[in-house]
Protein backbone atom coordinates (compact mmCIF):
# COMPACT_ATOMS: atom_id res chain seq x y z
CA UNK A 1 0.00 0.00 0.00
CA UNK A 2 1.64 3.55 -0.89
CA UNK A 3 2.06 6.22 1.56
CA UNK A 4 1.61 9.78 0.49
CA UNK A 5 2.56 12.78 2.55
CA UNK A 6 -0.78 14.48 2.75
CA UNK A 7 0.58 17.74 4.04
CA UNK A 8 3.82 17.88 2.53
CA UNK A 9 3.07 16.79 -1.28
CA UNK A 10 2.36 20.21 -2.69
CA UNK A 11 4.25 23.34 -1.40
CA UNK A 12 3.57 26.39 -3.18
CA UNK A 13 4.58 30.02 -2.37
CA UNK A 14 1.74 32.61 -4.04
CA UNK A 15 1.28 36.32 -3.51
CA UNK A 16 -2.90 35.77 -3.36
CA UNK A 17 -4.54 32.47 -2.76
CA UNK A 18 -6.99 31.20 -4.95
CA UNK A 19 -10.68 32.42 -4.72
CA UNK A 20 -12.88 30.97 -2.25
CA UNK A 21 -16.00 29.42 -2.78
CA UNK A 22 -18.31 27.13 -1.12
CA UNK A 23 -17.93 23.15 0.37
CA UNK A 24 -21.04 22.21 -1.17
CA UNK A 25 -20.13 23.64 -4.61
CA UNK A 26 -16.56 21.74 -4.47
CA UNK A 27 -18.33 18.53 -3.51
CA UNK A 28 -20.92 18.60 -6.34
CA UNK A 29 -17.61 18.18 -8.26
CA UNK A 30 -15.94 16.06 -6.76
CA UNK A 31 -19.22 13.74 -6.77
CA UNK A 32 -20.07 14.49 -10.61
CA UNK A 33 -15.68 13.91 -11.57
CA UNK A 34 -16.05 10.21 -9.78
CA UNK A 35 -19.46 9.44 -10.79
CA UNK A 36 -18.12 10.38 -14.82
CA UNK A 37 -14.31 8.59 -13.90
CA UNK A 38 -14.15 5.92 -11.18
CA UNK A 39 -13.95 2.24 -11.71
CA UNK A 40 -15.36 1.81 -8.39
CA UNK A 41 -18.64 3.62 -8.94
CA UNK A 42 -19.43 1.90 -12.14
CA UNK A 43 -19.64 -1.48 -10.08
CA UNK A 44 -22.06 0.30 -7.36
CA UNK A 45 -24.29 1.69 -10.11
CA UNK A 46 -24.80 -1.51 -12.00
CA UNK A 47 -26.45 -3.10 -8.07
CA UNK A 48 -29.32 -1.63 -7.48
CA UNK A 49 -29.23 -2.28 -3.99
CA UNK A 50 -25.83 -0.54 -3.41
CA UNK A 51 -27.01 2.42 -6.04
CA UNK A 52 -30.09 3.29 -3.62
CA UNK A 53 -27.74 3.30 -0.64
CA UNK A 54 -24.91 5.30 -2.42
CA UNK A 55 -27.90 7.98 -3.32
CA UNK A 56 -29.02 7.90 0.01
CA UNK A 57 -25.54 8.77 1.91
CA UNK A 58 -25.06 11.17 -1.34
CA UNK A 59 -27.87 13.08 0.06
CA UNK A 60 -27.17 12.94 3.37
CA UNK A 61 -23.67 14.63 2.89
CA UNK A 62 -24.99 17.18 0.48
CA UNK A 63 -27.48 18.03 3.01
CA UNK A 64 -24.52 18.99 6.02
CA UNK A 65 -22.54 20.40 3.53
CA UNK A 66 -24.69 22.52 2.62
CA UNK A 67 -24.59 24.14 5.90
CA UNK A 68 -20.40 24.03 6.12
CA UNK A 69 -19.18 27.79 6.03
CA UNK A 70 -15.73 26.88 6.81
CA UNK A 71 -13.53 25.69 3.04
CA UNK A 72 -11.12 24.45 5.70
CA UNK A 73 -13.80 21.28 6.56
CA UNK A 74 -14.45 20.68 3.29
CA UNK A 75 -12.24 17.54 3.50
CA UNK A 76 -14.03 16.35 6.22
CA UNK A 77 -17.57 16.06 3.92
CA UNK A 78 -15.35 14.21 0.67
CA UNK A 79 -13.68 11.71 3.08
CA UNK A 80 -17.15 10.78 3.78
CA UNK A 81 -18.36 10.61 0.39
CA UNK A 82 -14.90 8.37 -0.12
CA UNK A 83 -16.10 5.71 2.30
CA UNK A 84 -19.22 5.78 0.56
CA UNK A 85 -17.43 4.97 -2.66
CA UNK A 86 -15.22 2.01 -1.46
CA UNK A 87 -12.15 2.62 -3.01
CA UNK A 88 -8.89 2.90 -1.57
CA UNK A 89 -6.83 4.20 -3.69
CA UNK A 90 -8.89 7.04 -4.59
CA UNK A 91 -8.40 10.09 -2.59
CA UNK A 92 -8.42 13.74 -2.04
CA UNK A 93 -5.47 15.78 -0.59
CA UNK A 94 -4.96 19.53 0.43
CA UNK A 95 -2.67 21.78 -2.20
CA UNK A 96 -0.83 23.37 0.07
CA UNK A 97 -0.36 27.21 -0.03
CA UNK A 98 2.08 29.14 1.79
CA UNK A 99 2.09 32.71 1.79
CA UNK A 100 5.03 34.90 0.59
CA UNK A 101 5.95 36.05 3.65
CA UNK A 102 9.99 37.60 3.50
CA UNK A 103 10.67 35.83 7.44
CA UNK A 104 13.46 38.23 7.55
CA UNK A 105 11.83 41.12 7.87
CA UNK A 106 10.23 41.82 11.46
CA UNK A 107 7.74 44.38 10.30
CA UNK A 108 6.23 41.61 8.09
CA UNK A 109 6.38 38.99 11.08
CA UNK A 110 4.64 41.60 13.55
CA UNK A 111 1.95 41.97 10.91
CA UNK A 112 1.00 38.43 10.54
CA UNK A 113 1.12 37.28 14.02
CA UNK A 114 -1.34 40.76 14.92
CA UNK A 115 -3.53 39.27 12.41
CA UNK A 116 -7.10 38.26 13.76
CA UNK A 117 -6.89 34.28 12.28
CA UNK A 118 -3.28 34.10 13.79
CA UNK A 119 -4.56 35.66 17.26
CA UNK A 120 -6.90 32.71 17.17
CA UNK A 121 -5.27 29.89 18.02
CA UNK A 122 -5.23 28.92 21.31
CA UNK A 123 -1.69 29.32 23.68
CA UNK A 124 -1.72 26.80 26.28
CA UNK A 125 0.34 27.91 29.69
CA UNK A 126 3.04 25.20 30.29
CA UNK A 127 6.21 24.92 32.41
CA UNK A 128 8.72 23.89 29.61
CA UNK A 129 11.20 21.85 32.37
CA UNK A 130 8.27 20.48 33.57
CA UNK A 131 6.69 19.32 30.15
CA UNK A 132 10.26 17.74 29.44
CA UNK A 133 11.03 15.62 32.78
CA UNK A 134 7.57 13.87 32.55
CA UNK A 135 7.88 13.07 29.00
CA UNK A 136 11.31 12.54 28.75
CA UNK A 137 10.05 9.70 31.23
CA UNK A 138 7.96 8.18 28.67
CA UNK A 139 8.56 4.78 26.63
CA UNK A 140 9.81 4.99 23.23
CA UNK A 141 6.02 3.18 22.28
CA UNK A 142 3.94 5.74 23.98
CA UNK A 143 2.13 8.13 22.46
CA UNK A 144 3.00 11.07 24.31
CA UNK A 145 6.67 12.32 23.87
CA UNK A 146 8.60 14.95 22.62
CA UNK A 147 8.41 14.76 18.83
CA UNK A 148 10.53 17.15 16.43
CA UNK A 149 9.73 17.84 12.87
CA UNK A 150 11.73 17.97 9.50
CA UNK A 151 11.82 21.39 9.74
CA UNK A 152 12.94 21.13 13.59
CA UNK A 153 9.63 22.19 15.40
CA UNK A 154 9.68 20.76 18.80
CA UNK A 155 6.19 19.34 19.82
CA UNK A 156 5.03 17.85 23.27
CA UNK A 157 2.42 15.43 22.46
CA UNK A 158 0.43 15.14 25.93
CA UNK A 159 -2.77 13.31 26.69
CA UNK A 160 -6.05 15.30 27.25
CA UNK A 161 -9.82 13.25 27.53
CA UNK A 162 -9.30 9.85 27.30
CA UNK A 163 -8.99 9.41 23.32
CA UNK A 164 -7.40 13.30 23.02
CA UNK A 165 -4.12 14.59 22.23
CA UNK A 166 -2.71 18.12 22.16
CA UNK A 167 0.65 18.81 20.35
CA UNK A 168 1.70 21.90 22.02
CA UNK A 169 4.99 23.87 20.93
CA UNK A 170 7.95 23.45 23.26
CA UNK A 171 10.53 25.97 21.46
CA UNK A 172 9.77 29.72 20.33
CA UNK A 173 10.26 30.26 16.29
CA UNK A 174 10.16 32.94 14.10
CA UNK A 175 6.24 31.83 13.64
CA UNK A 176 5.46 30.14 16.69
CA UNK A 177 5.40 30.87 20.40
CA UNK A 178 6.09 28.24 23.19
CA UNK A 179 2.21 26.85 24.37
CA UNK A 180 1.00 27.07 21.16
CA UNK A 181 -1.57 24.09 19.84
CA UNK A 182 -0.15 23.32 16.45
CA UNK A 183 -2.36 20.03 16.48
CA UNK A 184 -4.55 17.70 17.86
CA UNK A 185 -4.94 14.09 17.68
CA UNK A 186 -8.45 12.19 18.29
CA UNK A 187 -8.23 8.54 18.26
CA UNK A 188 -10.48 6.50 16.20
CA UNK A 189 -12.40 3.60 16.79
CA UNK A 190 -9.62 1.15 14.59
CA UNK A 191 -6.76 3.13 16.17
CA UNK A 192 -6.28 5.63 13.79
CA UNK A 193 -6.16 9.28 14.81
CA UNK A 194 -8.36 12.09 13.49
CA UNK A 195 -5.40 15.21 13.24
CA UNK A 196 -6.71 18.95 13.17
CA UNK A 197 -3.36 20.35 12.07
CA UNK A 198 -3.11 24.57 12.75
CA UNK A 199 -1.03 25.56 9.32
CA UNK A 200 -2.39 28.65 9.95
CA UNK A 201 0.07 29.16 12.43
CA UNK A 202 3.08 28.74 10.12
CA UNK A 203 0.99 30.72 6.89
CA UNK A 204 -0.45 28.20 5.08
CA UNK A 205 -3.70 28.63 3.09
CA UNK A 206 -5.29 26.59 5.78
CA UNK A 207 -6.59 27.63 8.79
CA UNK A 208 -6.85 23.88 10.19
CA UNK A 209 -6.32 20.86 8.16
CA UNK A 210 -8.69 18.13 9.24
CA UNK A 211 -6.34 14.58 8.37
CA UNK A 212 -8.15 11.16 8.87
CA UNK A 213 -6.32 7.59 9.26
CA UNK A 214 -3.59 9.19 11.08
CA UNK A 215 -1.06 6.52 12.73
CA UNK A 216 1.96 6.83 14.76
CA UNK A 217 3.99 3.70 14.48
CA UNK A 218 7.33 3.24 16.46
CA UNK A 219 7.38 7.33 17.46
CA UNK A 220 7.17 7.98 14.23
CA UNK A 221 4.14 10.51 12.23
CA UNK A 222 4.60 10.02 8.76
CA UNK A 223 2.17 11.98 7.13
CA UNK A 224 3.15 15.38 9.33
CA UNK A 225 6.71 14.04 9.29
CA UNK A 226 7.35 14.34 13.06
CA UNK A 227 9.49 12.05 14.82
CA UNK A 228 9.68 10.96 18.52
CA UNK A 229 13.15 12.03 20.06
CA UNK A 230 13.82 8.40 21.37
CA UNK A 231 11.65 6.87 18.71
CA UNK A 232 12.02 3.09 18.51
CA UNK A 233 14.36 2.10 15.45
CA UNK A 234 12.87 1.14 11.92
CA UNK A 235 11.12 -2.33 11.78
CA UNK A 236 12.92 -4.55 9.93
CA UNK A 237 11.54 -5.03 6.22
CA UNK A 238 12.87 -8.15 6.19
CA UNK A 239 14.20 -11.44 8.46
CA UNK A 240 15.06 -14.99 7.47
CA UNK A 241 15.38 -17.89 9.59
CA UNK A 242 15.50 -21.15 10.68
CA UNK A 243 12.58 -22.41 12.85
CA UNK A 244 13.50 -25.60 13.25
CA UNK A 245 14.53 -28.71 11.07
CA UNK A 246 11.77 -28.98 9.01
CA UNK A 247 11.02 -25.34 8.84
CA UNK A 248 12.18 -21.73 7.38
CA UNK A 249 10.63 -18.28 8.11
CA UNK A 250 10.50 -15.50 5.94
CA UNK A 251 8.87 -12.29 6.83
CA UNK A 252 8.90 -9.67 4.22
CA UNK A 253 7.33 -5.83 5.49
CA UNK A 254 7.45 -4.46 1.76
CA UNK A 255 7.03 -4.60 -1.64
CA UNK A 256 8.16 -0.59 -2.36
CA UNK A 257 9.87 -0.68 -6.07
CA UNK A 258 12.83 0.95 -4.67
CA UNK A 259 14.02 -2.54 -2.50
CA UNK A 260 13.69 -4.88 -5.51
CA UNK A 261 17.49 -5.08 -6.12
CA UNK A 262 17.99 -5.73 -2.40
CA UNK A 263 15.03 -8.18 -2.50
CA UNK A 264 16.20 -9.78 -5.98
CA UNK A 265 19.88 -10.08 -4.22
CA UNK A 266 17.46 -11.73 -1.00
CA UNK A 267 16.24 -14.10 -3.08
CA UNK A 268 18.80 -15.22 -4.71
CA UNK A 269 20.48 -16.16 -1.28
CA UNK A 270 17.77 -17.67 0.53
CA UNK A 271 15.53 -19.43 -2.49
CA UNK A 272 17.82 -22.61 -2.95
CA UNK A 273 18.22 -22.63 1.33
CA UNK A 274 14.20 -22.65 1.50
CA UNK A 275 13.92 -25.27 -1.09
CA UNK A 276 15.69 -27.48 0.96
CA UNK A 277 13.36 -27.61 3.93
CA UNK A 278 9.68 -29.03 3.80
CA UNK A 279 7.90 -26.13 5.38
CA UNK A 280 7.64 -21.92 4.77
CA UNK A 281 6.06 -19.43 7.02
CA UNK A 282 5.24 -16.89 4.73
CA UNK A 283 5.06 -13.61 7.14
CA UNK A 284 3.49 -10.79 4.76
CA UNK A 285 1.62 -8.58 8.03
CA UNK A 286 1.97 -5.47 7.47
CA UNK A 287 3.35 -5.62 4.00
CA UNK A 288 1.64 -2.30 2.35
CA UNK A 289 2.78 -3.39 -1.10
CA UNK A 290 4.29 -1.79 -3.92
CA UNK A 291 5.07 -3.61 -6.97
CA UNK A 292 4.41 -6.90 -7.80
CA UNK A 293 7.87 -7.53 -9.45
CA UNK A 294 9.06 -7.42 -5.85
CA UNK A 295 7.48 -10.84 -5.63
CA UNK A 296 7.50 -12.66 -8.74
CA UNK A 297 10.70 -14.75 -7.74
CA UNK A 298 8.36 -16.55 -4.95
CA UNK A 299 5.96 -17.88 -7.46
CA UNK A 300 7.67 -21.02 -8.21
CA UNK A 301 8.00 -22.25 -4.34
CA UNK A 302 4.39 -21.45 -4.05
CA UNK A 303 3.18 -22.79 -7.56
CA UNK A 304 1.65 -26.11 -7.77
CA UNK A 305 -0.60 -25.64 -11.17
CA UNK A 306 -1.67 -22.78 -13.69
CA UNK A 307 -2.07 -19.91 -12.00
CA UNK A 308 -4.76 -17.09 -13.41
CA UNK A 309 -3.74 -13.65 -14.18
CA UNK A 310 -7.00 -11.20 -12.98
CA UNK A 311 -7.95 -9.22 -16.17
CA UNK A 312 -6.98 -5.21 -15.45
CA UNK A 313 -9.65 -3.08 -16.95
CA UNK A 314 -9.62 0.70 -17.90
CA UNK A 315 -12.61 2.69 -17.70
CA UNK A 316 -13.23 4.80 -20.90
CA UNK A 317 -14.27 8.48 -20.13
CA UNK A 318 -13.38 12.00 -21.70
CA UNK A 319 -11.62 13.06 -18.85
CA UNK A 320 -9.77 8.93 -18.20
CA UNK A 321 -8.93 9.09 -22.17
CA UNK A 322 -7.36 13.07 -21.25
CA UNK A 323 -5.15 12.09 -18.23
CA UNK A 324 -3.54 9.04 -20.43
CA UNK A 325 -2.43 11.52 -23.29
CA UNK A 326 1.33 10.69 -23.50
CA UNK A 327 1.20 8.00 -21.21
CA UNK A 328 0.48 5.25 -23.31
CA UNK A 329 0.16 6.15 -26.75
CA UNK A 330 -1.43 2.32 -28.02
CA UNK A 331 -3.94 2.25 -25.22
CA UNK A 332 -5.22 5.82 -25.83
CA UNK A 333 -5.64 4.95 -29.51
CA UNK A 334 -7.89 1.99 -28.38
CA UNK A 335 -9.75 4.21 -25.62
CA UNK A 336 -10.51 7.00 -28.03
CA UNK A 337 -12.13 3.77 -29.99
CA UNK A 338 -14.00 2.03 -27.82
CA UNK A 339 -17.40 3.14 -26.92
CA UNK A 340 -17.19 6.36 -24.35
CA UNK A 341 -18.23 5.06 -20.56
CA UNK A 342 -17.37 1.56 -20.83
CA UNK A 343 -14.50 -1.07 -19.63
CA UNK A 344 -12.24 -2.42 -21.99
CA UNK A 345 -8.83 -4.20 -21.05
CA UNK A 346 -5.60 -2.54 -20.31
CA UNK A 347 -3.44 -4.73 -22.42
CA UNK A 348 -4.54 -6.82 -25.50
CA UNK A 349 -3.71 -9.98 -25.65
CA UNK A 350 -2.61 -9.68 -22.01
CA UNK A 351 -1.32 -12.66 -20.12
CA UNK A 352 -3.96 -14.93 -18.75
CA UNK A 353 -1.49 -17.72 -17.06
CA UNK A 354 1.17 -17.99 -14.85
CA UNK A 355 3.57 -21.22 -15.36
CA UNK A 356 6.33 -22.73 -13.56
CA UNK A 357 8.22 -25.57 -13.20
CA UNK A 358 7.45 -25.95 -9.11
CA UNK A 359 9.77 -27.23 -6.82
CA UNK A 360 8.98 -30.55 -4.48
CA UNK A 361 10.01 -28.44 -1.05
CA UNK A 362 8.67 -26.45 0.37
CA UNK A 363 6.26 -29.00 0.48
CA UNK A 364 3.50 -26.83 2.43
CA UNK A 365 3.37 -23.08 3.38
CA UNK A 366 2.01 -21.29 5.78
CA UNK A 367 1.21 -17.54 4.67
CA UNK A 368 0.59 -14.95 7.72
CA UNK A 369 -1.28 -12.04 6.50
CA UNK A 370 -3.49 -9.15 8.34
CA UNK A 371 -5.69 -5.87 7.72
CA UNK A 372 -2.22 -4.14 6.85
CA UNK A 373 -1.06 -6.58 3.68
CA UNK A 374 -2.36 -4.30 1.57
CA UNK A 375 -2.47 -3.74 -2.21
CA UNK A 376 0.58 -5.66 -4.50
CA UNK A 377 1.20 -7.92 -1.44
CA UNK A 378 -2.53 -8.82 -1.69
CA UNK A 379 -1.59 -9.59 -5.60
CA UNK A 380 0.60 -12.15 -3.80
CA UNK A 381 -2.60 -13.46 -1.37
CA UNK A 382 -4.18 -14.17 -4.78
CA UNK A 383 -1.72 -16.05 -6.16
CA UNK A 384 -0.80 -18.09 -3.41
CA UNK A 385 -4.64 -19.26 -2.42
CA UNK A 386 -4.50 -21.12 -6.27
CA UNK A 387 -1.98 -23.51 -5.04
CA UNK A 388 -2.46 -26.98 -3.47
CA UNK A 389 0.42 -26.43 -0.80
CA UNK A 390 -0.55 -22.64 0.75
CA UNK A 391 -2.24 -22.73 4.10
CA UNK A 392 -3.59 -18.72 5.01
CA UNK A 393 -3.70 -17.88 8.61
CA UNK A 394 -4.78 -14.42 9.66
CA UNK A 395 -7.53 -11.50 9.38
CA UNK A 396 -8.75 -9.98 5.93
CA UNK A 397 -6.53 -8.36 4.21
CA UNK A 398 -6.82 -4.91 3.62
CA UNK A 399 -8.68 -4.13 1.08
CA UNK A 400 -6.48 -2.40 -1.51
CA UNK A 401 -6.39 -4.45 -4.40
CA UNK A 402 -9.27 -3.71 -6.33
CA UNK A 403 -8.61 -0.25 -8.59
CA UNK A 404 -5.55 1.52 -9.85
CA UNK A 405 -3.77 3.22 -12.19
CA UNK A 406 -4.46 6.49 -10.15
CA UNK A 407 -5.12 10.07 -11.72
CA UNK A 408 -5.81 13.23 -10.68
CA UNK A 409 -7.08 16.59 -11.16
CA UNK A 410 -6.91 20.24 -9.49
CA UNK A 411 -10.79 20.35 -7.67
CA UNK A 412 -12.18 24.14 -8.51
CA UNK A 413 -11.13 26.91 -5.92
CA UNK A 414 -7.85 25.36 -5.73
CA UNK A 415 -7.37 23.98 -1.98
CA UNK A 416 -8.07 20.29 -2.44
CA UNK A 417 -6.43 17.97 -5.65
CA UNK A 418 -8.26 14.88 -6.82
CA UNK A 419 -7.19 11.72 -6.93
CA UNK A 420 -9.03 9.18 -8.83
CA UNK A 421 -8.65 4.76 -9.77
CA UNK A 422 -8.79 4.66 -13.42
CA UNK A 423 -8.88 0.85 -13.87
CA UNK A 424 -10.35 -2.36 -11.78
CA UNK A 425 -9.56 -6.01 -11.94
CA UNK A 426 -12.26 -7.94 -13.21
CA UNK A 427 -12.05 -10.43 -10.80
CA UNK A 428 -10.18 -9.14 -7.65
CA UNK A 429 -12.02 -6.26 -7.52
CA UNK A 430 -14.87 -7.99 -4.87
CA UNK A 431 -11.79 -7.41 -2.44
CA UNK A 432 -11.52 -4.17 -2.84
CA UNK A 433 -12.54 -2.76 1.07
CA UNK A 434 -13.29 -5.96 2.77
CA UNK A 435 -9.85 -7.84 2.26
CA UNK A 436 -9.10 -11.27 1.50
CA UNK A 437 -10.22 -13.82 4.10
CA UNK A 438 -7.70 -16.20 5.27
CA UNK A 439 -8.26 -20.08 5.26
CA UNK A 440 -7.51 -19.98 9.05
CA UNK A 441 -8.35 -17.18 11.24
CA UNK A 442 -6.50 -15.85 13.74
CA UNK A 443 -7.08 -12.97 16.67
CA UNK A 444 -3.97 -10.81 17.82
CA UNK A 445 -4.41 -13.44 21.81
CA UNK A 446 -2.24 -15.97 19.78
CA UNK A 447 1.02 -16.18 18.91
CA UNK A 448 0.53 -16.29 15.04
CA UNK A 449 4.06 -18.02 13.91
CA UNK A 450 3.40 -21.20 16.83
CA UNK A 451 -0.21 -21.53 14.84
CA UNK A 452 1.61 -21.86 11.36
CA UNK A 453 3.61 -23.86 13.14
CA UNK A 454 0.70 -26.40 14.22
CA UNK A 455 -0.94 -26.08 11.64
CA UNK A 456 2.05 -27.17 9.26
CA UNK A 457 2.79 -30.00 11.75
CA UNK A 458 -0.74 -31.66 11.16
CA UNK A 459 0.70 -32.27 7.41
CA UNK A 460 3.46 -33.84 8.24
Amino acid sequence: MKHISILFFLLYSINLFAQECTCKEQFLFVKQYYENNNPAFQQIKDDRQLYNKYKSAVAQITGKIAKERNTDLCNIYFNEYLKVLKDHHSHIDFKLQKKNMDLSSQTVLDSFKASPSYRAFKLKKIDTSQVIAQLNNKPANDIEGIYVSESGITVAVMQGDRNHYEGIVLKKNKLLDVGHILFTLTREEDGSFLCAYNLGLLGFNFNTAFINNMRIVNGKIPKMGFNKINAGPDEKLWEFRPLNDDTYYLSLRSFAYHLKPQLDSLYREIIPKIAQKKFLILDIRDNGGGSESCYFDLLPLIYTKPMNVDEVQVWVSPDNIKSYEGVNEELLSRMKNAKPFSFIPQKEHAVTKLEYTGARYPEKIALLFNKGTASSAEGLVTYAIQSEKVITLGQHSGGFMGYGDVKSTEIPCGKFILFTTTTKYKENSKYEFVGIPPMIPLDNKVDWIQAALAELAKTK
